[in-house]
């Protein structure tokens, strides 16, 4: 009996041995969570954000409105959704990302873990990525409405705006903000483009005469542009706002959203709008991509979560920018149509295709140009 209890003993004290391993085990593991959730990582997560239908409503401060109205314009009913897709990032200089906040990401396909540098530059804060993207959300739904007008057959002139003078630049003392520019070189400018290559074809280091409206009275200038520091094409030095004479104002409604990536959807809600007959009948589709106001469709950031976000929304169609082909990720959502496109023509090419079940040009356009 003695050793029997002896033998008992022994076995008891190996389980409680082991327990207690058990027990050191967790309770380090547990301090390791602990831990990864409270300490600060260098990176961000791309991740997909909040999708509008811009041919829908949305609720501010409480009250329902049309995310695009255009009044005082004929307008016709449209149905189906047009998506809007957006990107979250998690992990800012003022929040940044702890290290657990990281493992969705590591078997997530729908997200990215990147540097924070890559979104924040050294100095640069929450508030000014926010400020940035509100004014580049700003001028999107400038340019997509005159693209969108133009496409349409509408005239749009424009009329270019300073806006402001960089300091110790080129401009500074020669143009005033609130000047327009009316000639460049002698010769008219009609739009930025316009603009632009005048500037490259002055080049750096030679005079260049401009010839503003200000305070109501025409006035010619003289600078000299220049090359800034790290950059390769002569400026300036302005900022230049284009102010575009549409045939009605469009109002759009949105709120803690920037960027200027969802202009050619803009544009193809305003189309939608502006024109007889249901573009989509009552099909889904989403897209992304910059638009200028000559109609040409750019590329964008966050492209592989912008595509799960449309596929999540059963969109049957996603538009992109032939500009971000060499983004596309080898894993992409089963069962989405994906079309690269360059032009807000095309894009609306695509959409009328689609709902005819004809063919449209997919992700071989993008094998094609590699």
């Amino acid at each position: 009996m003695g050793e029997y209890g002896t033998v008992l003993g022994t076995d008891e004290l190996h389980r409680q041995q082991r327990r207690s391993r058990w027990a050191l085990a967790i309770a380090a593991a547990a301090c390791l969570v602990l831990l990864a959730a409270v300490i600060p990582s260098p990176f961000t997560v791309e991740r997909p954000g909040p999708v509008v239908n811009t041919l829908g409503e949305v609720k501010i401060d409480g009250e329902t409105r049309p995310v695009i109205s255009i009044p005082g314009a004929e307008t016709f009913p449209t149905t189906g959704e047009l998506n809007l897709l957006t990107v979250s990032l998690v992990g800012s200089p003022e929040h940044p990302a702890s290290w657990l906040a990281l493992v969705p990401g590591l078997v997530d396909p729908s997200q990215r873990i990147s540097p924070r540098s890559d979104f924040y530059p050294e100095g640069t804060t929450l508030e000014d990525r926010e400020a940035q993207g509100s004014v580049q959300m700003q001028s999107s739904q400038a340019q997509a409405a005159a693209a969108a007008y133009r496409a349409l057959g509408e005239d749009v002139p424009v009329e270019l705006t300073v806006a402001a003078v960089s300091e110790d630049g080129p401009a500074v003392g020669a143009l005033q903000e609130g000047d327009v520019i009316l000639r460049v070189g002698g010769a008219p400018v009609a739009d930025f483009p316009a603009l632009r290559a005048a500037i490259l074809d002055a080049g750096a280091g030679s005079a260049l005469s401009i010839d503003v409206l200000r305070d109501g009275a025409e006035q010619s200038v003289t600078l000299t542009p220049a090359v800034p520091e790290g950059g390769t094409d002569p400026l300036i030095g302005a900022v230049i706002s284009s102010v575009y004479e549409l045939p009605h104002d469009v109002d759009i409604s949105l709120s803690e959203i920037g960027g200027p990536s969802a202009g050619m959807i803009f544009a193809l809600a305003m189309v939608d709008q502006l024109t007889e007959g249901d573009m989509l009948d009552g099909r889904t589709v989403s897209g992304t991509g910059t638009l200028n106001d000559q109609g040409e469709v750019g590329p964008i950031g966050g492209l592989e979560q912008k595509m799960w976000a449309a596929a999540r929304t059963g969109s049957e169609l996603f538009l992109m920018p032939v500009g971000n082909c060499a983004d596309l990720p080898q894993r992409v959502p089963d069962g989405l149509q994906i079309a690269p496109v360059a032009t807000l023509d095309e894009a609306l090419d695509a959409i009328a295709a689609s709902g005819d079940g004809k063919p449209v040009a997919g992700t071989e356009r993008c094998d094609a140009a590699k």
